[in-house]
């Protein structure tokens, strides 16, 4: 692999455990608040709602990681496959 798409690898995996993160603190705070209050509902989002929109990215962000993930492996098989063919010694049409 290039310095680049490594650095894009690293910077990908980083990126989405820092999501996944994210979410998991939002998650548990939500949960441990206990304290329920009945709200009106507004056309306006209340402070505390726009935090639960991270879990509704996590779609997203499973596929951004898992097509990172795909790739790395990709790459490194054909690394394998080109240092093999240029191991082998037979000669190709």
């Amino acid at each position: 692999m290039t310095k680049f798409e490594k650095r894009l690898c690293i910077f990908a995996i980083i990126f989405v455990t820092i999501y996944l993160g994210t979410i998991v603190i939002t998650i548990n705070s939500r949960v441990r608040n206990e304290k329920r209050i009945t709200q009106i509902e507004s056309v306006e989002a209340a402070p505390g709602e726009g935090q639960i929109m991270l879990a509704e990215l996590l779609l997203p962000m499973l596929i951004f990681l898992s097509l990172t993930i795909c790739f790395i492996m990709v790459k490194k098989k054909r690394t394998k496959a080109v240092q093999a063919h240029e191991d082998s010694d037979e000669e190709f049409p």
